[in-house]
């Protein structure tokens, strides 16, 4: 079987995406809770809320999760190519 390197990557990208989400669910199973985000990034998203309160009558800029549901809708993906 003959496949470009663009189908094996979107096919990789996929697997684990699933491998993930499996793991995920085995570890709610196990009784773990979620991993917290690093500091660099909860600290980023402090000051962004800190800049949308200082700044009035604008409004609220969307994070990149809500963007991203926005674009795809919930539980899409990014890659489009192997839709039939």
């Amino acid at each position: 079987m003959d496949m470009n390197e663009y189908a094996l990557e979107v096919l990789v990208y996929r697997r684990l995406e699933e491998m993930r989400a499996e793991r995920e669910r085995w570890g709610r199973f196990d009784g773990e809770s979620p991993a917290a985000p690093p500091l660099r990034v909860a600290l980023g998203h402090a000051l962004i809320r800190l800049g949308e309160r200082l700044q009035p009558g604008r409004e609220r800029a969307l994070d990149a999760a809500e963007a991203m549901r926005a674009i795809h809708g919930p539980g899409g993906s990014t890659h489009r190519a192997l839709r039939g």
